[in-house]
C-alpha cells in the first residue's frame, strides 16, 4: 500500500528559502510564538545540562544554540544542520532541549519526528514545539471554496492537512514522551485583502509545497472572486479577521 504524503520536500525547501529574504518586517507572529515557547519553558521544570536545538530558523535563535532547518539557505546563515525533521540527523542523546518553532506542521511524517526529537534528548531532556493546526485559516479555505465551486469544474487541494489539536498529546505519548502537554491558542489576525494574506503566508515559508495543488496560483477570474468572497467578511475598518490556532506542545525524555 501506497504511503500517503501530502507535502513536497524540495517545493518546501525552495519556499523556506525564499521566505528567508521576505520575513523582514512580518515576523510578528514568530517573535509571538517565541515569546510563548519561553514563558512556557520556565513552567516546565528543569533540563539536565547540555547544549540545545532549534528546528525552524525563521526566527533566529539564540547564540550558542544548534539550528536546523529545511531549508539549506537558513540553516547556512545560522550555522546549523539542513534537512526534514523526520530524517535522522542527530546521534541519540544529543540535546538537553529540542524546541520546534513553527515547522512541523509541513512535515511529511509526523510520529516520525516527534520519535526522533525524543531520541535526540539526553535521558530527561525537554521537548517544545508550536505549529499551526486546526481551523487556522478558515475564512481562507471559505473564500476560495466559494470562487472555485462558482467556477465549477472541481475544488482543488489550496491549503493542506492540519493537526488536530485533541490528538496531539496521544501522538507525544506514541513517541515516548512522558509529560506530554499540548496547549491551543487563537490568534486572530487581521488583512485588507487575500493578496496581502498570501504575500504572509510566503513569508513564512508556508506556500507552495502541498502535494497535488493546482498548478500555477489561480486565474485572475478565480482570485478576484476569492477576494471578492474574502472581503464579505471584513469589519467596519475594512480588515476581516483570520483565525490562526497555534498549538504548543512539551513532553519530557524519560
Amino acid at each position: 500500500m501506497q504511503q500517503f504524503v501530502p507535502f513536497d520536500v524540495s517545493a518546501r525547501q525552495h519556499a523556506r528559502d525564499r521566505a528567508a529574504g521576505l520575513i523582514a518586517g512580518r515576523g510578528q507572529v514568530l517573535a509571538h510564538v517565541a515569546d510563548e515557547l519561553a514563558a512556557r519553558r520556565d513552567l516546565l521544570g528543569e533540563a539536565p545540562d547540555g547544549p540545545e536545538l532549534v528546528i525552524g530558523l525563521l526566527h533566529p535563535p539564540a547564540p550558542h544554540v544548534a539550528g536546523m532547518d529545511p531549508s539549506p539557505l537558513l540553516a547556512a546563515r545560522y550555522g546549523g544542520t539542513a534537512g526534514e525533521e523526520d530524517a535522522r540527523h542527530f546521534d541519540d542523546a544529543s540535546f538537553a532541549r529540542v524546541t520546534a518553532m513553527m515547522t512541523l506542521h509541513g512535515v511529511n511524517d509526523l510520529p516520525g519526528a516527534l520519535l526522533l526529537a525524543r531520541r535526540a534528548l539526553l535521558p530527561g531532556g525537554r521537548f517544545q514545539a508550536a505549529l499551526p493546526a486546526g481551523f487556522s485559516l478558515a475564512a481562507v479555505r471559505e473564500a476560495f471554496l466559494q470562487a472555485d465551486v462558482a467556477a465549477g469544474g472541481g475544488v482543488p487541494a489550496r491549503l493542506g492537512p492540519t493537526v488536530d489539536p485533541a490528538e496531539a498529546a496521544g501522538l507525544l505519548q506514541r513517541a515516548g514522551f512522558v509529560e506530554p502537554v499540548a496547549e491551543v491558542e487563537t490568534l486572530t489576525l487581521r488583512y485588507r485583502s487575500l493578496a496581502d494574506l498570501a504575500r504572509d503566508v510566503r513569508a513564512h515559508g508556508d506556500s507552495g509545497w502541498l502535494n497535488g495543488r493546482a498548478r500555477g496560483l489561480t486565474t485572475p477570474r478565480r482570485w478576484a472572486a476569492a477576494e471578492a468572497a474574502f472581503a464579505e467578511g471584513a469589519d467596519a475598518d475594512g480588515k476581516v479577521p483570520v483565525d490562526v490556532q497555534i498549538l504548543y506542545l512539551s513532553g519530557r525524555a524519560a
